[in-house]
């Protein structure tokens, strides 16, 4: 049964995606505004539609096929439209970065997962370069916030349904993504119900973002907390600057108020006679990191970069390499499949020069969506598709501390790199305008 709806979902996915990228026109979509009425989209504006659209279906096991077939898609898109790569040092960045990937696959012992691998980083920068040369109105711009909104609350609340019987959460794993990639990617999700909030003025999106703050907190899970907790950060900082100082405190009392007093977080979060917030505030100068309960991560992070790093620190040990290793079992951690950390696979596989290179890729996005959103000259749709893209990808990539994100890309970093396409989408648009 989960296969046949696996395979029944990336069937359609398939279908729909090759339409809108081979076949040219124009078509109607139902307007933001009133679903009376209808706008018209070309093929591209739609395919990028259906992209906020599944982004949230993994289709179980044909997972790895559906981003072979997204990138085949992009580079189409990319290459029949002749997309310019100007716009953003990030384009910089991220285009030195794919080559030191390129290059560390030559050397690795395991260029099949080296290529795997390099496929999850390849697919934000396509979406990136088709969606920035995309011409977009403001009207479809709300067309496409309430798009990713929709599609991410819906499959929030089946995944809360889907906990409470073991045969629907069957039927969810094989069409969506895991509980955990979801909780990564839910740091997008509160930022554009804050924007749709303010543009549309309904309280409906404020319930919608509590109801996104509860799930971690009632699910237990500390990433995802984390996550909306850095992303809370960064919205205060893009908005107040240094003046942000006041709710920054604000936010990391919540967290450890949370990580304290929440029964379900703070057993998960820390070890042995630790088991009430007395005795953790108690003992708070005696806490270290082998107090703090990781499920065996802390140990395979060790492991991994004493095999992989250690010897091999600027280069690392070939992309790729890292991720054979433990698809094989060939560790001592049991049925560990991932590493639930990106910073450290990084440096493993590509080694020091690979990760300042990310690192590099990332504040540029982030530092380029601040100037953008501050910059009270631009089109605000171009500044509220940045206040998206920088503030939600601060809380994604704290998540990849302890989580797969890069691993989950198809849902973690398209929605935060397509809203980057369309604030430079938007930006240049006024630019033109200015010749």
């Amino acid at each position: 049964m989960a296969t046949v709806l696996s395979l029944i979902t990336f069937i359609i996915i398939t279908i729909l995606g090759f339409k809108y990228a081979y076949v040219s026109g124009s078509c109607s979509v139902q307007s933001p505004f009133n679903t009376k009425y209808n706008i018209h989209v070309t093929s591209r504006q739609r395919f990028v539609l259906l992209l906020l659209s599944v982004g949230i279906i993994q289709a179980g096991s044909f997972s790895a096929i559906i981003l072979l077939v997204w990138i085949i898609l992009l580079l189409n898109l990319s290459i029949k439209y002749s997309t310019s790569l100007k716009g953003s040092r990030l384009f910089n960045f991220y285009g030195l970065y794919l080559v030191w990937l390129l290059i560390s696959i030559i050397f690795s012992p395991e260029p099949i997962f080296g290529l795997r691998v390099f496929s999850k980083y390849l697919f934000p920068f396509l979406v990136l370069i088709v969606v920035s040369s995309i011409s977009i109105s403001d009207v479809l711009f709300l067309k496409y916030l309430k798009i990713a909104f929709r599609s991410l609350i819906t499959v929030n609340i089946l995944y809360v349904i889907s906990t409470l019987d073991s045969g629907l959460f069957n039927i969810y794993n094989s069409i969506f993504w895991l509980g955990t990639s979801l909780m990564d990617v839910n740091s997008f999700t509160l930022v554009i119900g804050l924007i749709l909030y303010q543009i549309t003025k309904k309280k409906k999106y404020l319930y919608f973002i509590i109801i996104l703050i509860l799930i971690p907190i009632l699910t237990s899970v500390r990433t995802g907390l984390i996550g909306l907790g850095v992303t809370l950060l960064a919205i205060s900082f893009f908005k107040y600057k240094w003046r942000a100082l006041p709710f920054c405190l604000i936010i990391i009392v919540g967290l450890v108020v949370s990580f304290l007093y929440v029964p379900g977080i703070r057993d998960k979060m820390f070890k042995g006679a630790f088991n009430n917030a007395e005795s953790i505030i108690n003992a708070s100068e005696k806490i270290t990191l082998d107090n703090i309960e990781t499920s065996g991560r802390s140990d395979a992070w060790k492991w991994s970069l004493e095999k992989f790093y250690k010897g091999h620190e600027y280069i690392g040990s070939g992309l790729g390499n890292l991720q054979a290793v433990f698809y094989s079992g060939n560790h001592p951690f049991g049925r560990l499949k991932v590493i639930h950390n990106d910073y450290i696979q990084i440096l493993c596989d590509i080694g020091l020069i690979g990760l300042i290179l990310y690192l590099l890729v990332i504040i540029s996005f982030v530092v380029h969506s601040f100037i953008i959103y501050n910059n009270k000259r631009n089109p605000l749709t171009a500044r509220y598709a940045a206040f998206i893209a920088g503030t939600s990808l601060c809380g994604i990539m704290a998540c990849a501390f302890t989580d797969n994100v890069i691993n989950y890309s198809l849902i973690t970093l398209s929605y935060p790199y397509v809203f980057f396409g369309f604030a430079l989408s938007f930006k240049n648009r006024k630019l033109i305008k200015k010749l």
